[in-house]
């Protein structure tokens, strides 16, 4: 049996990523058929069967995947260009962002930038921001954003599942925690 984790992360790395070497056709807004999804999550793992997909693809606590009409996409953190069709959300007052201790002080002075991806990820809870940045620091740094007033100040926030997407964050809408 394939635990519902490597699946999910593979799933992810075909959705988010568009790689070469497993040619899945998207469509602008990043959704590829569910048939062939699942035919090539199937080549990667002969024993996991449909369902099994089906459940890491439903799975209501991290919406990573949105499955409708016969197509699935990921939600969020596409390394290529996709109209994920997003409208903007008013967030909450403040949203978070964990990262390693030694780029903190980088973001604070330079502001929040998308890297390799079209969004930022901001999470609603401290929670949520503390495991993110641990998985690359063990006590790693929580970035507070001042939502609210970057929001009214026009910063366009988009909500994706459980998160906020922002394309960039100036520095003075930032603080440590």
């Amino acid at each position: 049996m394939v635990p519902a984790e490597r699946i999910s992360r593979f799933l992810s790395f075909l959705l988010r990523h568009q790689p070469r070497e497993y040619p899945l056709s998207f469509d602008r807004r990043g959704f590829v058929s569910w048939d062939d999804l699942v035919y090539m999550a199937q080549e990667r793992f002969p024993d996991v069967a449909e369902e099994e997909i089906r459940r890491v693809v439903e799975e209501p606590d991290k919406q990573r995947f949105e499955l409708k009409e016969g197509k699935v996409r990921a939600t969020y953190g596409h390394s290529f260009p996709v109209d994920l069709g997003p409208e903007a959300a008013e967030p909450p007052a403040e949203l978070y962002i964990g990262t390693a201790r030694d780029l903190a002080q980088s973001i604070l002075q330079g502001g929040l930038k998308p890297r390799d991806r079209r969004y930022i990820h901001l999470s609603a809870s401290l929670e949520e921001a503390r495991a993110v940045g641990e998985r690359r620091d063990p006590a790693p740094a929580i970035i507070v954003v001042d939502a609210a007033t970057a929001h009214t100040e026009g910063i366009r926030f988009y909500q994706s599942g459980p998160l906020f997407l922002v394309e960039s964050v100036p520095a003075k809408y930032l603080s440590q925690r």
